[in-house]
């Protein structure tokens, strides 16, 4: 991880340089659906153009980032953002940015700045295809991915390319699902031999799988990815 972290609001980093501002809390953006919710606050990246909007709910070392679909905002994972907070994790829902990969280290940053030891990453479709493809990237891999109903068409994975990743990974999806049925998911699967793939019945995509019938299933894998994920820090 890195050591030079930066604040969230300025001030010392861990090896005592002075860090720059680099996110502005914006309350006036919470959104609705975060209303009410203890602790809730609106982040901005410094030097964004105004789209990228983080929220974090909850503290401590054990941190989340849930990302959305292609369209999606940081309302799509509201629902399980907030349980996972009033489960003892720090987390970050999105709304993505210009440059979407950004997006998703700035909420890594934003955690590990507020104190999250380690982050594990949650994404709904295309939000899990982005997260599973920067995996190739070694200069600051999350402690875990879970991609949900992935895409394996816009991946750009190739076999194998998951081989180099020792963190927790989680595959999960429905069988049905029009735009990443199980066919598919097990076709991003061969490019991430170590994980673990859960297949519901149905044709639910993404967050919506937790909203459905097969919602308790769903939320018993992913609670069981982040328990795996926050193993060897919690022992």
């Amino acid at each position: 991880m890195a050591e030079n972290r930066r604040s969230a609001e300025g001030g010392t980093t861990e090896k005592g340089t002075i860090a720059v501002r680099e996110f502005s809390a914006t309350p006036d953006r919470l959104p609705s659906c975060f209303h009410g919710v203890r602790g809730a606050t609106a982040y901005r990246p410094s030097g964004s153009s105004g789209d990228d909007r983080l929220v974090t709910l909850g503290t401590g070392p054990r941190g989340v980032v849930f990302a959305p679909i292609s369209w999606g905002d940081a309302c799509e994972w509201a629902a399980e953002a907030k349980r996972l907070a009033a489960g003892g994790y720090h987390v970050v829902s999105l709304d993505w940015g210009a440059d979407r990969r950004r997006t998703i280290s700035d909420a890594t940053r934003l955690l590990r700045s507020r104190g999250a030891k380690d982050v594990a990453w949650v994404g709904g479709c295309m939000g899990g295809t982005l997260m599973l493809g920067m995996l190739t990237d070694r200069t600051d891999r999350p402690a875990g991915v879970a991609g949900i109903s992935p895409l394996a068409s816009l991946g750009g994975y190739s076999a194998g390319n998951g081989t180099s990743y020792d963190g927790e990974l989680l595959l999960l999806g429905t069988a049905d699902d029009p735009l990443s049925d199980e066919k598919r998911l097990r076709e991003v699967a061969h490019s991430f031999p170590a994980a673990e793939v859960t297949v519901l019945p149905g044709t639910r995509h993404a967050a919506e799988i937790f909203a459905g019938p097969h919602g308790t299933a769903a939320r018993r894998s992913l609670d069981g990815f982040l328990d795996r994920t926050f193993a060897p820090a919690d022992s």
